[in-house]
């Protein structure tokens, strides 16, 4: 029982390899986006959005005895607006300014607590009571 792969020549079957191989890195994933084989690296702003709705979420509940909701929202925002000038990476930003806008929340509310009395924070050239 012959068939057409047991009787072809050795060169034809080392041709026939070097063609599935380069078939084979041609149809790499990363090749096929457009972007010459590169990660995309880019802010994804759907998941960027929700995770920074999420986290305001949290935040209000921690901080809700001594903050304003709108204050928490307006500090997750700026600390978003102001890593993302400067950022070459977008992929944790979320995650960071989630982490410098509690990190300011958490020195406000200490003020707060400090002074015994609501003050005015200014951010972004707003006023707004604690």
């Amino acid at each position: 029982m012959t068939t057409d792969v047991m009787t072809e020549n050795p060169a034809t079957k080392a041709e026939t390899r070097a063609a599935r191989a380069a078939g084979r890195h041609a149809m790499a994933p990363a090749a096929g986006n457009g972007m010459d084989g590169a990660l995309p690296t880019g802010a994804n702003q759907i998941v960027h959005a929700h995770v920074l709705s999420r986290g305001v979420t949290d935040l209000q509940a921690t901080f809700a005895q001594v903050l304003d909701g709108d204050l928490i929202r307006r500090t997750v925002h700026a600390s978003y607006r102001e890593l993302n000038r400067t950022a070459r990476l977008k992929t944790y930003l979320p995650t960071l300014a989630l982490n410098q806008a509690e990190s300011h929340l958490r020195e406000i509310a200490a003020r707060t607590a400090a002074a015994g009395t609501a003050e005015a924070e200014t951010l972004d050239g707003m006023t707004a009571a604690a």
